[in-house]
C-alpha cells in the first residue's frame, strides 16, 4: 500500500512540475514576443490604401445623407469621393474606374439637384469618357 501510495503522489508531483514549467516557458515566450513587436518598427502603410478607406467612406456617407435627404451636405461628400476615386485611377490606371464612373454619376446627380447644371454635365462627360 505504501507503494501505491508512494507511486501516486510521485506521478502528481512530477505532473505538477511538468505543468508548471510549461507554464513558465510559455511566459517567457510570450515576453519576449511582446518584447521584439514594441522593438520593430511600426509597419508603413501603402497610401493608396488610405485614399482608398477615404474614397469608400465619403461614397458611404453621401449615401447616408441622400437617405436622411440633407442633399446640400451629400453633395460635399459626393465632391471628396469623386477627387479620391480619381487620384486612385491615377495611381492604378484601370483599377478604380468603374467606381470613379459611379462617384461621378451620383455627383452629377447631387448637381442636379442643386441647379448646378453646367458642373453635373461635366461630370456626366467625365463618366462616360472612363466606359
Amino acid at each position: 500500500m505504501n507503494d501505491l501510495l508512494h507511486k501516486l503522489v510521485s506521478a502528481a508531483i512530477t505532473g505538477g512540475l511538468i505543468a508548471l514549467v510549461g507554464w513558465l516557458s510559455v511566459q517567457s515566450r510570450r515576453r519576449k514576443v511582446a518584447k521584439a513587436e514594441a522593438a520593430a518598427p511600426a509597419p508603413v502603410e501603402d497610401p493608396s490604401q488610405t485614399l482608398l478607406r477615404h474614397a469608400q467612406e465619403a461614397d458611404r456617407r453621401r449615401d447616408e445623407l441622400v437617405a436622411q435627404g440633407r442633399r446640400a451636405e451629400a453633395l460635399e461628400h459626393a465632391r471628396a469621393a469623386a477627387d479620391c476615386w480619381r487620384q486612385l485611377t491615377a495611381a492604378r490606371p484601370g483599377r478604380f474606374r468603374s467606381e470613379l464612373q459611379a462617384a461621378l454619376g451620383r455627383l452629377g446627380e447631387l448637381l442636379d439637384g442643386a441647379g448646378q447644371t453646367a458642373e453635373a454635365v461635366r461630370a456626366r462627360q467625365e463618366a462616360a469618357g472612363l466606359a
